[in-house]
């Protein structure tokens, strides 16, 4: 019985952080876009405690090398594509995503390139903190960048 009571002790004391329940960051990023194949995606997150980082995570979902001249979705490449990041428990959160342009499109016509959707929501512990639909350029990708 005293193992266990140690154990919640320990596993408590990791997570209370002068008072707060620190919870963990859950990040997820997707889009229905049909020809998200042109586009490199590159996340970087962090969280820290206190202004002391705990943890620092690199995701890349590339496609193809920036310049290439894809006509069509590469084979094997999964069109349901979605990014899902969890970080350790922490009190602050700062993320960037890279939107990064593979293959341009075809046509050079603004009127046919419009902005395509790229959905970005971030919970902490059960509670979703952060959702929202980012319109990114076909020729410029995007840069984001987002602290909670």
């Amino acid at each position: 019985m005293q193992i266990i009571t140690i154990f919640v002790a320990k596993f408590y004391a990791k997570i209370f952080f002068k008072g707060v329940i620190m919870e963990r960051f859950h990040i997820s990023i997707d889009s229905k876009y049909s020809e998200l194949w042109r586009y490199n995606i590159i996340v970087m997150s962090s969280v820290s405690v206190d202004d002391k980082e705990v943890e620092f995570l690199k995701c890349r979902s590339e496609v193809a090398p920036i310049g290439s001249s894809l006509t069509s979705a590469p084979l094997g490449y999964n069109p349901n594509r979605r990014i899902e990041i969890e970080h350790k428990p922490a009190t602050h959160l700062t993320l960037y995503i890279y939107v990064l342009t593979n293959t341009y499109p075809h046509s050079l016509d603004i009127v046919d390139t419009p902005p395509f959707e790229l959905r970005v929501e971030v919970s902490y512990g059960m509670e979703r903190r952060y959702a929202h639909t980012f319109e990114i350029d076909q020729w410029s990708g995007a840069n984001i960048c987002l602290e909670f």
